[in-house]
């Protein structure tokens, strides 16, 4: 057989070219590289859905923008440098496991097996649940509150009264709901004072109440569900200079939608006196001090007061930065992870400044050195707050509390300072020169970028590099969040005193108790605050020294917990005695809901928790003041009767759904004469039950109203009411009501 020759060499025929197979190293580092991906994956899942979804939605981007290999890297980086933190983190909120319960002394009297099971049952679930707080919503958040209520109410309703004596029965009870609470990372209420002195039962008997309490355990639980949150934020570096400063987004939506939903509801509020005299509540809400621009007014004046008697005395102003140790940091000042982070919150930090200005105040006192001026507490962009003090004392002591500061300041973590750098980066003191400025200029900064961003527009921030009048909301959010007091006067006389006599109308009253409320009277009503502190016995002044203090006014009443109500009712002299006072507070007042827009005269209007339009000694059915027409009231009645089964098939949207809450308020209004809120008649609109002055109500989403068996009112009351009302018999058996 001759060779083929072809004409070109690429036509040629070539040996096959063969996949070169894997080496044994190669294949075990990809089989390494998909077991650490699928770690991280399952690792990850652990983890609440509130930051582990953000977390995907970056990777899952980063997938589509650079490829897998490059996201699957990416991911793995991340969870071998950040799951350590959220691990962190997620333990210092998780609730323990039930053999504390198990194992505790005050439930082994009736520990037998059948209770064991029962009780680690229960427990267990509402552990399990609790350990879910960041992902469960308000409505969930609420049920389980109302579950361990229930669970402590049924603990205290089947312990038996082996107790010889009134006061042993209530501490038993106390410790058997305190240890339930404690297993649920709370504290409970009168702890420390409870169990470090003797207990009398006007402290034993609210205490429990409060953990018998649904409400109370939906406002600590709520608190504790959204620090986790954010906690868990600032550690996936999400609050930083990189993402968003001081506070997470979803921190930021939810304190706007909270401003909003409570402006809504003052709106629609009004405040009514014993006369039945109305004022808007709204138009008081911004007339009070939770107006920042009133806030921010009032800290401006008693600033000013300030200055004005550092220069009448001949005292200086010092300016000081404390600055917390870098392992209370969860983000450098670059944006990156810091390694050495304690997984402290800022509400940490904040107690470990509480703590060293304690320390501090203690040494200053010891050494016979007094102060006076205003602490401001900022964050910075990973949301770690920091000190700001403005003080005010005599020139020859500006040394000495200096000394002192900077010992204190840089007493944790003194190996990490070695330079004067990384010193004054703990602790940094600036004199207030009058020449360049006034102390108000100076710190008028830091109290607009913390309250609303007055005057500052077109500044950049240091922290963030973003404006200072939008970073004010973030700041705003940071504070409410962690619940973070952001102003605090050291020395003088209390605000509130300022804030009574200011609301005198007619000044005769204060000159006729005494000259010197006269005067303080005349100076707090002109903003003069130098000349209130001078009245009042000086910026020293101790608190049992005061010359004008509160005067408080126990009422009839008491809240739900079995405690008197104690309000401020005015001021009073010290020089004459309690019982010459100086009422600033004439009126009582009430909120009730605002009238319809006709401006018609009813009583039916007021929201109170006794029906307000119907005479307890008569039979007859509330007058609604709203005439019917017959056909209306047939239509009305046949409404009422018509069988749950009889109504047509109907999906709400959004208009309709506004419209049959407007229906079912109107008809609720008609049949029972009280008006309720949006959130009862949308609760009614989904088909819940309500008993509303007298009247079983069971709503549709239609917006029909219907009535309820009494078979069925029966049931209902029962299963309502039946826990409160055993315990409640419990504490009335024991300690009658007075």
């Amino acid at each position: 057989m001759s060779e083929v020759h072809y004409a070109w060499s690429w036509n040629a025929p070539r040996p096959a070219i063969a996949t070169p197979g894997l080496t044994a190293a190669q294949e075990q580092q990809r089989n390494k590289r998909i077991a650490a991906l699928l770690d991280a994956r399952r690792e990850l899942d652990r983890y609440p859905t509130c930051v582990t979804a953000g977390l995907r939605q970056r990777f899952a981007w980063l997938a589509d923008q650079r490829g897998a290999p490059r996201a699957n890297t990416a991911l793995i980086a991340f969870c071998r440098r950040m799951l350590p933190r959220l691990a962190h983190v997620t333990e210092r909120y998780r609730a323990g496991g039930v053999q504390q319960v198990i194992s505790s002394e005050v439930f082994n009297y009736r520990f037998d097996d059948a209770y064991r099971r029962y009780l680690a049952t229960r427990v267990m679930d509402l552990l399990a649940r609790f350990n879910r707080l960041p992902d469960l919503t308000k409505a969930d958040i609420d049920l389980l509150g109302g579950d361990i209520a229930s669970l402590i109410r049924g603990e205290l309703d089947s312990a038996p009264d082996e107790a010889s004596s009134e006061l042993k029965t209530l501490h038993g009870w106390y410790l058997r709901a305190a240890h339930l609470c404690q297993q649920f990372t709370l504290t409970p209420p009168g702890w420390e004072r409870i169990t470090g002195r003797y207990a009398c039962e006007e402290e034993l008997g609210p205490a429990i109440m409060r953990m018998c309490n649904a409400l109370w355990w939906r406002g600590r639980l709520r608190r504790i569900a959204s620090a986790w949150r954010e906690h868990l934020q600032i550690a996936v570096g999400n609050v930083s200079r990189r993402r968003t400063p001081y506070a997470s987004k979803s921190c930021l939506s939810e304190w706007r939608e909270q401003k909003r939903r409570t402006r809504e509801f003052l709106k629609g509020m009004e405040l009514e006196d014993e006369e039945g005299n109305r004022i808007s509540l709204i138009d008081k809400y911004d007339a009070s001090q939770a107006n920042p621009a009133i806030r921010r007014c009032e800290l401006m004046t008693r600033i000013r007061g300030f200055e004005d008697l550092c220069a009448r005395q001949g005292y200086v102003g010092d300016f000081y930065t404390l600055t917390a140790p870098s392992a209370f940091h969860a983000t450098l000042s670059a944006g990156c992870p810091n390694r050495h982070w304690n997984g402290a919150s800022p509400a940490d930090t904040q107690r470990y400044f509480a703590s060293l200005w304690a320390r501090i105040r203690a040494r200053l006192h010891r050494q016979q050195i007094r102060l006076f001026g205003i602490r401001v507490a900022e964050p910075h962009h990973d949301g770690t707050p920091h000190w700001h003090l403005l003080a005010f004392m005599r020139p020859e002591e500006v040394d000495q509390v200096r000394a002192i500061l900077r010992d204190y300041a840089c007493e944790a973590d003194r190996d990490e300072l070695t330079d004067e750098r990384a010193r004054e980066a703990r602790f940094h003191a600036v004199a207030i020169d009058p020449d360049k400025g006034s102390a108000t200029g100076y710190i008028a900064k830091y109290i607009a970028k913390n309250v609303d961003g007055y005057a500052l527009d077109g500044e950049r921030d240091r922290e963030s590099g973003g404006l200072l009048k939008q970073s004010a909301a973030a700041v705003s959010a940071w504070a409410a969040r962690w619940h973070i007091r952001q102003f605090q006067f050291i020395g003088g006389a209390p605000v509130t005193v300022y804030r009574e006599l200011r609301r005198l109308v007619d000044d005769r009253a204060a000159q006729h108790l005494s000259t010197k409320v006269a005067s303080m009277q005349q100076a707090a009503d002109n903003g003069d605050w130098a000349g209130y502190v001078t009245a009042q016995g000086g910026p020293f002044v101790r608190r049992d020294a005061l010359r004008v203090r509160l005067w408080y006014q126990t009422g009839e009443q008491r809240n739900p917990y079995g405690e008197e109500k104690v309000a401020v009712r005015g001021v009073y002299d010290t020089a004459l005695g309690r019982e010459q006072p100086l009422v600033t507070r004439l009126k009582s007042w009430k909120i009730v809901p605002k009238r319809a827009a006709g401006g018609a005269e009813d009583s039916t209007c007021a929201w109170s928790s006794v029906p307000n339009c119907t005479d307890p000694h008569s039979g007859s059915a509330p007058e609604t003041g709203i005439p019917l027409t017959r056909p209306e009231r047939r239509r009305l009645t046949a409404r009422l009767r018509l069988p749950k089964r009889r109504r047509p098939a109907f999906v709400p949207g959004r208009a309709d759904e506004r419209d049959a809450i407007r229906r079912i308020l109107t008809d609720i209004h008609i049949v029972t004469g009280e008006t309720v809120s949006d959130g009862q008649a949308y609760a009614l609109l989904k088909g819940a039950t309500a008993h509303i002055n007298g009247v079983w109500c069971r709503g549709a989403y239609r917006g029909e109203l219907f009535g309820i068996s009494p078979c069925a009112r029966r049931q209902t009351a029962a299963q309502r009411h039946r826990a409160a009302q055993d315990i409640l018999a419990r504490f009335a058996a024991i300690r009658p009501q007075k």
